[in-house]
């Protein structure tokens, strides 16, 4: 069971700062073009929890877009371990939703030590959502815009206060270790929370079931020639999967500093590019761009049930936002659905 306290806003400022004294506080910030970005918090007074759900995803600060995994020399080899203590403030339930999908991928039986070093110093706390986004649709998956569990700590803005849930021992100490300015809540704060839930449910614009969605493609329902004219509109820019806060594909090579010394690398890849599956021997499995396009649903939508028990989406709406060609999750799994209703008539 989760327990709720009371946090003022005027106290906010000095709580960050006391986590900022023990750990590398990521937050949301406004940049100079006014973009809020995910970085590390040096002036509390910039944290900008008051923009759109569509932050970038936090996914980076886990697994880095490019990261040294080790240099080798004639000495030897040394790892590049990265074990500072981290605090990841203000990210989205859908966001925290992914993250512990990546748990599943990087921390099963064969755990990932470079990913595992970084997640096990990293607090989570997730801000919920009051307000999604027109592309969101993340009510339909169980990911947000509130969370049960999964969570270190989740704050939920209730005008001139916060309502904090802890949902760990991690998060709670964060909390007990102040009693002066995390108070018991009162019947009117439920009272708040609940209405503040029930809003923030109703603005939802896309209602999307991708449990049916799954189920019309294993039931043979979906043809090759919608997935062709899916993969039409395909520009291949990388932006969907770039994007997505669940993608997990990489790539690894060597840098070689010279011939008795370099590093080893590995760098986010995405099985959409052709090149992704070229074999040593030249040949690519996956050339044809319909073969691609129709993996990456397959793998999310049918894979990942399969092997994690969730789906490889969380109704973020990023790739909505990025893909030119309109082909992302929500307006395939709609399409998907609408020729399937058609069929049935």
């Amino acid at each position: 069971m989760n327990t709720a306290y009371i946090l003022n806003k005027n106290h906010l400022s000095f709580w960050l700062r006391t986590l900022k004294s023990t750990h590398e506080l990521i937050a949301p910030t406004r940049d100079v073009s006014g973009d809020i970005v995910l970085t590390e918090l040096q002036r509390m007074h910039e944290t900008a929890l008051d923009g759109p759900a569509l932050m970038p995803s936090p996914k980076e600060f886990l697994l880095p877009q490019m990261e040294q995994l080790f240099c080798y020399s004639e000495e030897g080899i040394e790892e590049a371990l990265n074990k500072r203590p981290r605090v990841l403030f203000g990210i989205r339930p859908c966001d925290l939703s992914a993250i512990r999908i990546l748990d599943t991928f990087y921390l099963g039986k064969t755990k990932d030590a470079y990913y595992e070093a970084r997640r096990s110093r990293t607090v989570l706390i997730a801000i919920a959502c009051n307000r999604p986004d027109p592309t969101c649709f993340c009510l339909g998956l169980g990911t947000g815009p509130f969370l049960k569990s999964g969570f270190d700590l989740q704050l939920t803005d209730l005008g001139d206060r916060f309502l904090v849930e802890t949902g760990s021992e991690t998060g709670a100490s964060l909390v007990t270790a102040y009693p002066h300015i995390f108070t018991e809540p009162k019947p009117a704060d439920g009272d708040d929370l609940y209405e503040t839930r029930l809003a923030s449910q109703s603005q939802f614009e896309k209602r999307v079931n991708l449990e049916q969605v799954r189920k019309h493609i294993q039931a043979g329902a979906v043809s090759d020639a919608f997935w062709e004219s899916v993969a039409v509109r395909c520009f291949e820019c990388g932006g969907c999967v770039y994007n997505c806060p669940v993608c997990t594909c990489f790539n690894v090579i060597d840098r070689a500093a010279s011939s008795e010394a370099g590093k080893r690398v590995r760098l986010w890849d995405t099985c959409m590019f052709k090149g992704f599956t070229r074999t040593a021997g030249g040949v690519i499995p996956a050339e044809a761009k319909i073969n691609r396009t129709k993996r990456w649903f397959h793998h999310k939508l049918i894979h990942w049930p399969e092997q994690f028990g969730a789906f490889g989406c969380v109704g973020c709406g990023r790739c909505a936002i990025s893909c030119p060609g309109t082909i992302d999750m929500a307006t395939v799994a709609l399409r998907i659905k609408g020729e399937s209703k058609a069929e049935e008539k």
